[in-house]
């Protein structure tokens, strides 16, 4: 006879299903931490952009954000302002908070420098991992992810 018995497909199954459930936690928390690291991308990206549009266009461009919140929006500072673009943080993923940015936003002049520097933290909603945005005086922007405690 060849094959296999109805026991032994029942051992690899069980096996197979133990190994599933102690991994689902872990690929779950690796699937969160990917949309925080996704969102802070795409939050990056739509900074050099405003860097790219304020230096090619010579008009001051921002990114204006809520805190607390996971809106924020493009917006060519004229006279007068126009939203270029309204925009949205990934899902359980939100601006936590801010240091030393005026008014909730990032502003690049015409140079593509900031006018103030600072840091932005984004946050996960169910894992409370943070990733921190560093936009230097220059419009350099570095970021990092730290986990929650």
């Amino acid at each position: 006879m060849k094959g296999f018995s109805v026991a032994q497909l029942l051992i690899v199954l069980g096996i197979m299903v133990i190994v599933s459930a102690a991994t689902f936690p872990s690929l779950s928390e690796y699937t969160k931490n990917l949309q925080l690291q996704n969102a802070t991308k795409e939050f990056v990206v739509n900074l050099k952009l405003a860097q790219q549009l304020a230096i090619t266009g010579q008009v001051k461009h921002a990114l204006s954000f809520d805190i607390l919140g996971a809106d924020y929006h493009l917006v060519k500072q004229s006279d007068p302002e126009v939203t270029v673009k309204d925009l949205r943080l990934a899902e359980d993923v939100f601006f936590a908070s801010q240091i030393g940015l005026l008014d909730d936003e990032i502003v690049y002049n015409a140079g593509g420098s900031v006018d103030f520097a600072g840091q932005l933290y984004l946050t996960h909603q169910s894992t409370q991992n943070q990733t921190v945005i560093n936009i230097k005086p220059s419009g350099y922007i570095t970021w990092q992810t730290y986990e929650a405690p």
